[in-house]
């Protein structure tokens, strides 16, 4: 199955669009999603710049409403990625 990742913040760096979209295995959930990330920014050398984005980021469903690592796509499904934002 395929899904579409809406990137926000320093997520965007993961594609030259405003949307990444990734293929999973049937059935998958956003733990999936977040293994997937991994590899992307370790096999696009990103790893400094984005090196806990799949661990600390938010993911949102297409209501905007926060979905947790259980969460099981859908195939087509639209969800958003937040990364943390910190300051000081």
């Amino acid at each position: 199955m395929e899904i579409k990742i809406k990137l926000y913040g320093s997520s965007k760096i993961l594609s030259d669009k405003d949307i990444l979209k990734i293929k999973l295995p049937n059935n998958s959930n956003i733990e999936k999603v977040r293994d997937v990330l991994t590899k992307i920014i370790f096999e696009k050398k990103l790893k400094n710049n984005l090196d806990n984005l799949p661990k600390t980021a938010a993911f949102l469903s297409a209501k905007d409403e926060v979905i947790n690592d259980s969460y099981k796509l859908t195939d087509k499904e639209f969800i958003s990625i937040i990364p943390p934002i910190g300051g000081g």
